[in-house]
């Protein structure tokens, strides 16, 4: 008996068309558990997403899928690296829960503080009464409270209750004045954003 030729390759298309997943379908070269996606890698650091491109291409982070039109994808651990890079460097306590090995910690503290937590370089000056950064930067770089900057030359990230704790002891210390000469500025109260 001979066989239809038009019939075999038709029988050839369908049983090709069945290989080929649907893009959900198809399973991706990696564990699960070892990348996250980019969004929520954009989430954990409080960053969009050009900035995690810049951490990506410095090799702050690993990411898989560097191609412009490809799903990128994060590698988790290059984060937890990172933070603990970050409370490394600006000399920050880890506040974080004590797991087992086979458990992450979670999204929000991965950070060294919570972004909950955190205010702004401008509430903070507001608060403290200053006007120039570099006074600010002095009192961080001296420890008298907590912060950090996410990439060198980005915005400080300053913890809110070290932040309060500092302005608070402060007031007792020096009646609410400057940290250095003790001057009172007018208007000087805590900023109503805490």
């Amino acid at each position: 008996m001979a066989t239809n030729p038009i019939t075999t390759i038709a029988a050839q298309e369908a049983e090709r068309e069945q290989l080929i997943l649907r893009p959900e379908q198809q399973l991706l070269p990696f564990a699960e558990k070892e990348y996250i996606d980019a969004g929520r890698a954009c989430g954990i650091l409080g960053v969009g997403y050009s900035t995690l491109q810049r951490m990506a291409a410095s090799g702050m982070i690993d990411w898989v899928g560097a191609e412009k039109s490809t799903w990128k994808r994060v590698r988790y651990q290059s984060i937890v690296d990172f933070c603990e890079r970050l409370r490394q460097q600006h000399r920050l306590p880890d506040r974080r829960p004590a797991l087992s090995p086979s458990l992450r910690h979670r999204d929000c503290d991965l950070l060294p503080f919570a972004l909950d937590d955190t205010v702004s370089a401008r509430e903070a000056l507001k608060s403290l009464g200053l006007v120039r950064r570099t006074a600010m930067v002095r009192l961080i770089e001296e420890g008298r409270f907590e912060a950090y900057q996410l990439v060198p030359q980005g915005p400080w990230r300053i913890s809110r209750p070290s932040l309060l704790a500092y302005l608070h002891a402060r007031q007792h210390k020096t009646g609410g004045g400057h940290p250095y000469t003790g001057r009172l500025y007018k208007g000087f109260p805590l900023s109503p954003h805490f």
